[in-house]
């Protein structure tokens, strides 16, 4: 009687390493951009790290691309989407918590590999489109998160645009900065700009 061999996953229809995932190959990737760049994020050098052939990338991506804008998809998931649902989603907080929530992101010197991703995904929109246009999106989504806040807690329209980006554009200046400012600067500039934010409020929580 004959026996039937295992098939080798050699083709985009058979991985040979079905255990792999589709985040896997979207966390290496990852890895790659932050230490390198985007220009190290390609499938044959990327497949030799894993310890897997291309077949494996072909059973979760129909190209680079796809991966690349999985590397975005993620990004944007994780550091923007998940933060905003998590704070919105606290019914114990009130508009003057959930800002205090914000100014505490990234929330401390573990935060290096966000802010080290957030430095690459940055570096990586300045050359291409498709990371532009995502980053630009990403910045509006945020930027719009803590204006409605403050609208909603009464504030001036005119304010609440200024002290929003005077925040969001504190955030992003802070994971530059990472090497130059100390932990007690840190807090002082979060405190400060904390404390701007909500005496702009004029409804009680």
């Amino acid at each position: 009687m004959a026996t039937t061999k295992p098939r080798r996953a050699t083709t985009a229809s058979s991985p040979e390493k079905r255990s792999l995932t589709r985040d896997d190959w979207i966390d290496a990737a990852t890895r790659r951009l932050v230490d390198m760049s985007v220009d190290a994020v390609r499938v044959e050098p990327l497949a030799a790290e894993i310890g897997v052939s291309r077949g494996s990338f072909y059973w979760h991506f129909k190209s680079r691309k796809e991966l690349l804008e999985g590397i975005l998809a993620k990004w944007r998931e994780n550091q923007t989407r998940r933060i905003v649902e998590r704070i919105k989603q606290d019914r114990r907080l009130g508009v003057r918590e959930q800002l205090a929530q914000l100014r505490t992101l990234p929330g401390n010197r573990k935060a290096d590999a966000a802010a080290a991703l957030e430095l690459a995904i940055r570096a990586w929109a300045r050359r291409d489109k498709l990371a532009k246009r995502i980053v630009a999106e990403v910045d509006r989504e945020r930027l719009e998160f803590t204006i409605g806040l403050m609208l909603e807690g009464g504030a001036d329209e005119t304010e609440a645009r200024y002290l929003g980006l005077l925040g969001y554009a504190y955030t992003i200046g802070e994971s530059m900065l990472q090497e130059v400012i100390t932990e007690e600067q840190i807090r002082s500039c979060r405190a400060h700009i904390l404390n701007q934010q909500i005496a702009a409020l004029k409804t009680p929580d």
